[in-house]
């Protein structure tokens, strides 16, 4: 069985701390790397959408291999998601989202992840205004949301592996991260 929250948990997790890994808080950031940059949040912001939505089996489907190409035919991408070896372009048909255990179980959790996602979006096309220590506090008030999702047992495109933490956890990475006006501004987000 290949369970919708923890695949896109998964995709998430591994999306966000690529970019804290690769993210630059000085210089001037080059276009291929603001570009990438844009793109894989874009990306990780439109799984977040999708786990949101109710669960329809034929529309994840077709969105996880939409994701796979994606990630798969971008040169910077495909070394940051460790697809796992057995998962192909041929075989990827048979990958198939087939349930979504405790559907919206940690809804407050992805709704929160969205709304930082869309500020490191809105924070990226300010163009040369952007707020680069933001960005930065975002993406680490970030990755550590989407553990909730994961599961060691659950099959999945990277097969991590990792065991969850609890949303507690989660919140409290976030909150670890976050400048006082942050803390003030997600301040309703943050309680559950």
């Amino acid at each position: 069985m290949i369970e919708k929250n923890a695949v896109f948990g998964e995709l998430l997790y591994v999306g966000l701390v690529f970019e804290k890994g690769r993210y630059r808080s000085n210089g001037i950031w080059k276009y291929a790397y603001s570009k990438s940059f844009k793109k894989n949040i874009s990306l990780l912001r439109e799984i977040a959408q999708c786990m949101q939505k109710e669960f329809k089996k034929e529309e994840d489907n077709i969105f996880i291999r939409k994701i796979y190409n994606e990630i798969k035919y971008d040169n910077i991408l495909t070394v940051a998601y460790p697809f796992n070896k057995v998962i192909n372009d041929t075989n990827m048909e048979n990958f198939i989202i087939t349930d979504c255990n405790n559907e919206n179980k940690h809804i407050k959790i992805i709704i929160f992840i969205n709304k930082l996602l869309e500020d490191v979006l809105f924070e990226l096309d300010r163009g040369l205004k952007k707020d680069k220590e933001k960005i930065g506090r975002l993406l680490f008030s970030l990755h550590n949301l989407p553990r909730v999702y994961l599961d060691k047992e659950a099959y999945t495109l990277c097969s991590l592996g990792q065991e969850g933490i609890t949303v507690d956890n989660a919140l409290e990475y976030s909150k670890m991260s976050m400048s006082k006006e942050m803390l003030s501004n997600y301040k309703s987000l943050l309680l559950f």
